[in-house]
């Protein structure tokens, strides 16, 4: 009887394990967790005993080498090389870039100084509450209030995840809690698709890569071997409300899009980009994010392409006004001006920076020097800035 209950047990626990992920996390359980923190007389992981049964905390399991394909040793996409990857984007970092810079001494302004990584410590410019912090930037968010609405981060660092955190439920402080089987029931469709979309968001597991709330399609190589026809497409809404003028009652109409996660954060970057009573056209007093590109003036042929159809860049992506289906996959063709569908151009907050890290300051994605008007420069800011090189 005792072996019967056993073997249905271990069946209930593979059957657990599967239903609801569609091959989301693969592989042995070792991978990931330990049952007791003991293997062979010592500790599993060098950091100890970890919640959820965890080998690791978030940094340890996502630290390492690549190995050619965006991940390390354990099949974990990597966000901490073990070594300078050289350079950034495709075949070198994955989307967000990498944290190695920042763990480079002085390199505050390579990356996000985040607490989970050892021995990275509070930036020593800007200290711990983010630049343009909005408190009001995330009340009534379905995922819990950042920093829960603090008027200042006091000494609470970035985490990876949690209250303080960029992934999963801002709700749980802890790291680990706030992402807690997210990665089980990841909305992956496995099947060989070469992106899966997250167009619902209304967990942490089928939201944009676990960030609560977010759509968009992952490319599932995490966009390590990118192509114009391969790669993450990210979401993004022609935001005109009026409320994105410089007063002090900033409203966020779209709470899904990657420019809204960063501003969830950043808040004042994100909402106030005119000057009072301005209306949502130029001059500009911060660059605007969530905005259509135009094809005209000085914005006219996105990429230098020479028509009203650009191809995508993978130096300097835009957000779309849909999110594409699976069926539909990351899209090689950029349509200025065109606000609401899978093809269109949306400004977004990772058209000129990484998430994690860069070797440039501020994490952009192109040496900001080098952006030099008549130089016959195509990349950086003259992709969208066709006029202007």
């Amino acid at each position: 009887m005792r072996k019967s209950f056993l073997v249905l047990f271990f069946a209930f626990f593979a059957l657990a394990l599967t239903v609801g992920s569609a091959n989301a996390v693969t592989g042995q359980c070792s991978g990931c967790h330990t049952m007791h923190d003991s293997q062979g007389g010592a500790g599993v992981g060098a950091a100890g005993a970890q919640g959820q049964l965890l080998n690791s905390g978030c940094a340890g399991c996502h630290t390492g080498t690549h190995d050619g394909d965006g991940k390390n040793s354990f099949g974990a996409p990597v966000v901490l090389d073990g070594a300078d990857p050289t350079g950034q984007g495709n075949g070198l970092t994955n989307a967000g870039g990498d944290f190695w810079w920042v763990t480079q001494g002085s390199g505050d302004a390579k990356g996000h100084n985040v607490a989970d990584i050892t021995g990275l410590g509070v930036d020593g410019t800007i200290g711990t509450t983010p630049p343009g912090w909005d408190p009001d930037a995330t009340s009534g968010h379905a995922f819990s209030q950042v920093a829960t609405g603090a008027a200042s981060w006091g000494a609470n660092q970035l985490t990876c995840a949690g209250t303080y955190g960029c992934h999963g439920d801002r709700g749980q402080a802890n790291s680990l809690l706030a992402i807690s089987t997210s990665h089980h029931n990841n909305a992956d469709t496995g099947g060989g698709v070469s992106a899966t979309s997250a167009s619902t968001s209304d967990t942490i597991a089928n939201s944009y890569r676990f960030l609560g709330g977010i759509m968009g399609l992952e490319n599932v190589g995490w966009n390590w071997s990118e192509t114009t026809s391969s790669h993450n497409e990210y979401y993004g809404q022609a935001n005109t409300d009026a409320e994105r003028d410089d007063d002090t009652t900033d409203t966020y109409e779209d709470t899904d899009t990657m420019s809204y996660f960063c501003g969830q954060c950043h808040g004042f970057f994100h909402s106030r980009i005119v000057a009072s009573g301005a209306g949502i056209t130029s001059p500009w007093v911060r660059h605007p994010t969530d905005i259509v590109l135009p094809n005209s003036g000085g914005y006219a042929n996105y990429n230098n392409d020479g028509g009203p159809i650009g191809s995508y860049s993978l130096s300097v992506p835009i957000a779309r006004g849909a999110v594409a289906t699976n069926a539909q996959g990351s899209r090689s063709t950029v349509i200025a001006n065109d606000s609401s569908t899978v093809d269109g151009a949306i400004v977004m907050c990772l058209s000129c920076h990484r998430a994690h890290g860069s070797p440039e300051d501020d994490l952009l994605r192109f040496t900001y020097s080098n952006m030099v008007v008549g130089n016959s420069n195509t990349t950086g800011c003259f992709v969208c800035h066709t006029d202007k090189n």
